[in-house]
């Protein structure tokens, strides 16, 4: 796979990947897949990078799913790594150690979604539309849509877009919390999404990266223990540089300057 399948923009403390598969909807083949995640956690190593970025080229699709022309060939047990490669990388995704922003210009749908809602959150264009189509084709999501999808929108509401494969439309992902704004004019998406992201980098990173972590792993937690998560962390912060300079500089009426992360 070139490289130009998936391009990499830096400006300043913000990132933006573009899957860049436009001839067939930005499709999701492995080695796309792998490069995504492989690009997406080198920039959350990298202090610098405060805020990414995720789009697809064009305003068709953010991307269609996965290449069924990959899929189509494999068999019961040949298809169980490949869905857990993928899987692994969606994970990655989700977990990233820095916020991942989906700016959703099209289509989002099987693997396309999947990947959605592994992102931070997302912002939406009028064109965005969302599905899991897959029982049509007799087959189930395979990269974490038939638990993300319950745990944001519900389960009636999951197993609906699932079993009748239908699609849900930009205002209907907001209404559901599928998007975090009502949905922007196609042009206006990627400008809002990147002035959302620099608004982020302009925190404290180290806080930031804290909230991703607690609200990740509180998921899985009973709320005493997910208090617990939250005190702990709320008290590392609190005795931070970073909290020092956030308060130093709220006090003296001056934007904080804060270290980019190890």
């Amino acid at each position: 796979m070139s490289d130009e399948f998936v391009v990499v923009e830096r400006d300043d403390a913000v990132a933006t990947v573009r899957i860049n598969r436009p001839d067939v909807h930005n499709a999701l083949n492995a080695a796309l897949l792998r490069r995504l995640g492989d690009e997406i956690a080198a920039l959350g190593r990298d202090g610098r990078i405060r805020a990414i970025v995720v789009t697809g080229t064009g305003e068709k699709a953010f991307s269609a799913g996965a290449d069924l022309d990959e899929l189509a060939p494999l068999d019961a047990e040949s298809a169980v790594p490949v869905m857990r490669a993928g899987q692994a990388v969606i994970r990655g995704i989700e977990r990233s150690r820095v916020p991942v922003v989906a700016a959703v210009n099209g289509l989002a749908l099987g693997g396309g979604f999947e990947l959605v809602l592994a992102c931070s959150f997302a912002v939406v264009s009028r064109k965005a539309a969302f599905g899991l189509p897959e029982s049509g084709l007799g087959l189930i999501p395979g990269y974490g849509g038939t638990q993300r999808l319950a745990r944001v929108a519900g389960p009636a509401v999951a197993r609906h877009v699932m079993l009748t494969g239908s699609r849900i439309d930009a205002e209907r992902a907001h209404q559901l919390g599928l998007a975090v704004m009502a949905p922007t004019e196609p042009e206006d998406l990627l400008p809002e999404a990147l002035r959302i992201a620099r608004t982020i980098a302009a925190r404290g990173p180290r806080a930031v990266r804290a909230i991703l972590g607690a609200v990740d792993r509180g998921l899985d937690m009973a709320l005493e223990a997910g208090l617990d998560l939250e005190t702990g962390l709320a008290a590392l912060a609190i005795g931070s540089r970073e909290a020092a300079e956030g308060v130093a500089a709220f006090q003296g009426k001056r934007a904080p300057e804060f270290e980019d992360p190890a």
